[in-house]
């Protein structure tokens, strides 16, 4: 009953997913470096993470893809 999550065949999936990655990782990097430096975020800063996650989603979701994977 578990669904395994593997990573898109289609190219414009796979880069959506790599893209949303990236993004997240640099806003995590980011974070960090404020924080490490002791300068104050935004109260909405978590917000930024909405658009890597929305890339990843549309990569890797069924529902959400532009290219439908084949079965």
């Amino acid at each position: 009953m578990t669904q395994q999550y593997k990573l898109p065949k289609r190219w414009f999936n796979k880069g959506l997913v790599y893209v949303g990655l990236f993004g997240l990782v640099f806003q995590l990097c980011a974070v960090t470096f404020s924080w490490w430096h002791g300068m104050t975020l935004y109260e909405g800063w978590w917000l930024m993470l909405l658009a890597p996650c929305l890339c990843i989603a549309s990569g890797m979701l069924p529902s959400l893809q532009l290219q439908q994977e084949p079965e």
